[in-house]
């Protein structure tokens, strides 16, 4: 993608005039496919010739944390949500790292972070996981698709973040520059900190190596929010697609716990509880304790609670309903299923002779399921949200006796 070199920070700015048409990005594709593809090429001869261990391992797990925490604290709480302040030279730092994850520019990378949390789960939110109708392609697009190609329904500048971020000159020389950073965070330093560790050739060679590949890595771990926790993962304060997925903790440092941050997107916690692993907020929270930081925004305890139960009420609503509508559906298709049973017996024993058993076995689906209906129903009072799953598996079993019966002949096609 291209970048204006010059910015009037008073002025809004567009980096990129789109067409409607839909575009492969080649460049996105360069940095985000090719290179990695390269990178890992490089750790195949490496490791053929010098073997794994402590120096290769200790590089990689550097580079992908030093990349994770610039992400999550820089690019997202402090650049896109303001979830608290810090100073310039600490800003100046988290902008060369995250500038090494190859993922855009600050203001791009909040202008579109921003249309995420405002059209969520809509045409208008960027890596929507309901495109394609959801699936496995609204997952590979949420993942990677959406920075591939472009298809002109958004653009990389935000009017709202360029009022907010344009007037802070690190990031205006950052745009101005970036692919200049980014060379020097992939292709200088990496290499120049494997050889002040190490003091070899080999070390430059491990440097760049293992801290690209971890870079490559990390940069999967950031998409997997976009994806995966819109696919998996508790929905306790919000009922939209994203999710807080407890068990990604360690791969991802709270950004993880995606469902809460998209119910409260400025509190500089996404793990609000004690106990969740949200070393991002650790780390903010250590930051303010030393002067690093200052102004962190806390959601009010009162207020989260208030949101999870609103939630818990709307979800319990929806459950109800589906019951009610599956109620409906269970009923119709007895009804149908015993009329068709009746005429056939009527007109023609023999007809049905053959299928007896799965008539009968039928029958016996369609009154299990009635029962397991009614006893969802009578669980509801105390399952709350837990009725989930229950109501999701019968749900299945429901359309698999709709299925049975549409095969064996009693239920229609059309039904």
């Amino acid at each position: 993608m291209l970048y204006l070199r010059r910015i009037n920070s008073f002025q809004l700015i567009y980096n990129v005039v789109m067409n409607n048409k839909k575009q492969f990005n080649v460049v996105v594709a360069l940095a985000l496919i090719a290179y990695p593809i390269f990178v890992i090429i490089c750790g195949l001869f490496y490791y053929k010739y010098f073997g794994l261990g402590t120096l290769e391992i200790s590089l990689f797990i550097f580079g992908y944390y030093a990349a994770n925490i610039s992400v999550g604290i820089g690019l997202h709480r402090l650049w896109s949500h303001a979830s608290y302040k810090t100073h310039k030279w600490v800003e100046f730092i988290l902008l060369m790292l995250s500038s090494g994850t190859l993922q855009g520019p600050v203001l791009a990378w909040a202008s579109d972070h921003r249309n995420h949390h405002a059209y969520t789960d809509t045409d208008k939110d960027p890596h929507s996981p309901q495109k394609f109708g959801g699936g496995i392609k609204g997952f590979l697009w949420s993942h990677i698709g959406w920075m591939l190609f472009d298809e002109g329904t958004y653009k990389h500048l935000d009017k709202m973040t360029m009022h907010r971020l344009g007037k802070n000159k690190l990031l205006i020389w950052q745009l101005r520059h970036y692919w200049k950073i980014v060379i020097f965070m992939n292709f200088i330093l990496p290499p120049l900190f494997g050889f002040i560790i190490d003091g070899t050739i080999k070390g430059i060679f491990a440097g760049y190596v293992f801290i690209g590949l971890a870079r490559a890595v990390q940069q999967h771990m950031t998409f997997c929010v976009n994806s995966l926790c819109h696919y998996l993962g508790s929905r306790k304060y919000t009922t939209n697609t994203s999710g807080d997925i407890w068990w990604m903790s360690l791969l991802l440092l709270g950004e993880n716990y995606h469902n809460f941050h998209h119910a409260f997107a400025s509190d500089y916690r996404n793990g609000h509880r004690w106990y969740h692993m949200d070393a991002h907020k650790w780390i903010i929270y250590l930051m303010s304790k030393c002067g690093l930081a200052w102004d962190l925004i806390v959601t009010h305890k009162a207020r989260i609670i208030s949101k999870m139960q609103d939630v818990d009420s709307k979800i319990t609503t929806k459950l109800e309903n589906h019951l009610l509508s599956m109620e409906d559906r269970l009923s119709k298709l007895v009804t149908i299923a015993t009329n068709k049973i009746q005429d056939l017996n009527k007109s023609a024993a023999s007809v049905i002779s053959h299928n007896v058993e799965k008539v009968l076995r039928f029958q016996e689906m369609s009154e299990l399921l009635i029962h397991k209906i009614n006893t969802i129903k009578k669980q509801m009072q105390i399952l709350n949200r837990s009725s989930e799953n229950l109501i999701k598996k019968a749900e299945i079993e429901l359309q698999k006796l709709e299925k049975f019966g549409v095969n064996i002949g009693i239920i229609p096609r059309s039904f």
